[in-house]
């Protein structure tokens, strides 16, 4: 049976996983044709540790993170099912995702990531 808690964390997870799936691949793309990041208000997007690979290495490991992201839908649609294999899942992509929060830099990553992270803690029990 679905929780309030629940509908919250697949609201959140639903939200991180369009949010990045949808703005990281036109910086791909981007990325791709004019071998150089874009910056926005002074802000080099996607620029972090990765970059010190080289702009291939973005692009793939950018591709790599926006699969990731697009699980977190699959996750999502079990967890409203209170499936308890949804929150497993959301457990191994939080963990993914974190690598592309740190490779990347980007700080709204944990900001979504951690009550994520605590709210599959506190439904774990209401789920089947």
């Amino acid at each position: 049976m679905r929780t309030p808690l629940i509908t919250v964390l697949v609201v959140l997870v639903v939200v991180d996983a369009l949010g990045w799936g949808l703005t990281v691949p036109p910086i791909l793309e981007y990325a791709r044709t004019r071998r150089d990041l874009p910056t926005l208000l002074g802000i080099r997007l996607l620029g972090g540790r990765f970059e010190s690979l080289g702009i291939d290495a973005v692009v793939v490991a950018g591709l790599i993170f926006v699969v990731v992201s697009g699980l977190k839908l699959l996750a999502a649609y079990w967890l409203w099912g209170a499936r308890a294999d949804g929150a497993v899942l959301e457990f191994i992509l939080l963990g993914l995702s974190a690598i592309f929060w740190y490779g990347f830099e980007l700080p709204f990553g944990p900001l979504a990531g951690v009550p994520q992270f605590i709210l599959l803690l506190v439904v774990w029990r209401s789920l089947a």
